[in-house]
């Protein structure tokens, strides 16, 4: 069911309609966003506690100097 209050329309509805005109990889990275973001929308502690992990990581190991 829509929920007529928000106003918008639901990720596996448009993902539906957009599928179509995307290639196979163009799909796929679209879903992983889609999920990361319903992910972060979720549990945004955890994904931001994971997101301050890999980038101290990253940031660590290639570090410019």
């Amino acid at each position: 069911m829509i929920d007529t209050q928000r106003g918008e329309i639901p990720a596996d509805m448009d993902r539906a309609v957009e599928s179509h005109s995307l290639g196979a990889l163009d799909r796929m990275a679209s879903e992983a966003l889609d999920r990361l973001k319903d992910y972060a929308r979720e549990h945004p502690t955890s994904f931001a506690l994971w997101a301050l992990g890999i980038g101290f990581v990253l940031g660590w190991k290639l570090k410019p100097w």
